[in-house]
């Protein structure tokens, strides 16, 4: 037996609304909750609690599903105060499903805006309509270009004297839209919106996002009713990043409370990281992960990398994590050489976030970020260089390893020795003499030794040109770096919640081959 429940409080009641919750009634304490103190003050705002209990039998293939109020109710011994259908649809609860916006047929919201702002108005200009339309039509089907067309119509092979008891012609036809009533000739009107020196188009010529846009105002003008509770899944889909992030700003300002499932990251950046419940799938269960409020000051530092890196991640199952940005940089366009050749990390699941935001490396900051992660339901890695060993770098990594599920680190040496690992000394000074277009001196010329490498590394990290050290040497070595694509090949490999290898992968250092031509 599989038991599912999810329990809502619902405040700011109606007092029309809240005399149908009578008994059931409880105080609120200040979280916003229903209070479970007995002692509660007694003159504190009411609220109703609902739960709603799926229940799944396996051995007989059944689900059963009750709402209750849990203050009467005894789930244990099976005993559940059912909420009355009259309650349950009193309350002010309202869906946000797309739809087509701006609709004046019956059932369009903006039918049921145009009707609820002033029902007197609204029959008197939809009657208004059906007059107008009648008399257009009947002017149309006396205008003589018609009747003379209809007449011919129906002299074609004696057609007007068949039809009929006796013989047809156009002063017995009219035209009507559909059903001739006005609803009919209602559907088929849509919205035609100026936006532009493109004119008057079809709301549907403007694209996706100006549809989305209206057709999320609607509803939201519909929920506007004291402690509406506001329901949408998958919101933002097609909405824009700035109107995504706006329109979640204003649902939660304005409603009582608001439930909106979503894929994308702005939706969730109106929202407190407190106030965000990620739902995953580990082992093949299905659960849920949300932060607790922090007072610790460091990992509040941590979790300002929530909207600045994790949120980008949000649908991700996998983050690797590495020490700054430059890591991520590189890693990224490697990555993004892989197809189609090759599967790149997103195939995997796995998506880069950098644990440092300025220049320098960012390796203390990891297993804030990782447990932050962690607490999202996230899977885990850690991309990190290996430092020298001493007392601190093994309490470094200890902690690292103790926040991630798996730890991958490289031979020693930073992110930029990484990249020419294993390439001809060559190869390297070919791809160096080009970052003389960026207002720099070679950083290897006459240096053809591992002293120049030395150099290179050092330009290309204080002036930040990986990338354009990257493009220089795809063009003259015609192959990825060999390290850089060994560890996004481990990445791939421990991404895997099934993965069953060492939690610390060491990656090898990789010699350089000898020069093909000097």
């Amino acid at each position: 037996m599989t038991v599912a429940e999810i329990e809502v409080t619902i405040s700011d009641l109606d007092p029309d609304v809240q005399q149908l919750f009578d008994g059931c009634l409880e105080p609120l304490d200040a979280s916003g909750v229903a209070s479970d103190d007995l002692n509660a003050n007694p003159f504190a705002q009411l609220c109703a609690r609902l739960t709603y209990r799926l229940t799944y039998d396996s051995e007989v293939d059944e689900l059963d599903a009750v709402t209750y109020f849990p203050v009467l109710s005894n789930p244990a011994v099976g005993q559940f105060a059912r909420v009355p259908a009259a309650t349950r649809r009193a309350l002010p609860v309202v869906t946000l499903s797309a739809s087509q916006p701006m609709q004046l047929r019956a059932g369009g919201r903006l039918r049921q805006i145009v009707d609820r702002r002033d029902p007197e108005a609204a029959k008197l200009a939809f009657e208004q309509l059906h007059d107008t339309v009648d008399a257009a039509m009947a002017a149309l089907s006396m205008d003589s270009a018609v009747t003379e067309a209809v007449d011919a119509v129906l002299g074609s092979g004696g057609a007007g004297i068949r039809l009929g008891d006796s013989p047809v012609g156009s002063a017995s036809v009219g035209f009507l839209a559909e059903d001739g009533s006005v609803g009919a000739l209602l559907r088929t009107l849509q919205a035609a919106i100026r936006l532009d020196a493109g004119g008057l188009l079809a709301l549907a010529n403007h694209g996706s996002s100006a549809a989305a846009v209206l057709s999320v105002a609607e509803a939201m003008l519909l929920a506007d009713v004291p402690g509406a509770i506001v329901l949408a899944d998958d919101f933002g889909d097609r909405l824009d990043t700035a109107a995504a992030e706006h329109l979640a700003s204003v649902i939660r300002a304005r409603a009582g409370q608001a439930w909106l499932s979503t894929r994308r990251p702005e939706v969730a950046r109106a929202f407190e990281p407190v106030e965000l419940v990620r739902l995953v799938r580990h082992g093949g269960a299905r659960v849920h992960h949300q932060l607790e409020a922090v007072t610790d000051r460091k990992s509040v530092s941590a979790l300002r990398q929530l909207h600045t890196q994790l949120l980008a991640a949000l649908t991700a199952p996998v983050v690797a994590i590495t020490e700054g940005p430059h890591d991520v940089a590189v890693y990224a366009k490697v990555d993004r050489r892989f197809a189609p050749a090759a599967l790149p990390l997103s195939a995997h699941g796995v998506r880069l976030v950098s644990a440092g935001t300025g220049t320098d490396g960012g390796i203390d900051q990891i297993p804030r970020v990782a447990n932050l992660a962690r607490a999202l339901g996230f899977r885990v890695i850690a991309l990190i260089d290996r430092d020298k060993d001493t007392d601190q770098s093994r309490l470094q990594l200890e902690r690292i390893q103790g926040a991630c599920d798996v730890v991958i680190r490289l031979p020693a040496g930073a992110i930029e020795r990484a990249m020419l690992a294993g390439i001809a000394i060559d190869h390297i000074a070919a791809a160096s003499a080009t970052l003389t277009a960026y207002g720099l001196p070679d950083p290897m010329v006459d240096q053809l030794g591992e002293a120049g490498v030395t150099n290179l590394c050092q330009v290309v990290h204080k002036q930040g040109l990986h990338e354009q050290l990257l493009e220089a040497l795809y063009a003259e070595f015609s192959a990825h770096p060999p390290m850089i694509e060994t560890v996004l090949r481990e990445v791939s490999a421990v991404a895997s919640p099934t993965y069953v290898g060492p939690l610390l992968v060491n990656v090898a250092d990789i010699p350089r081959p000898p020069a093909e031509r000097l």
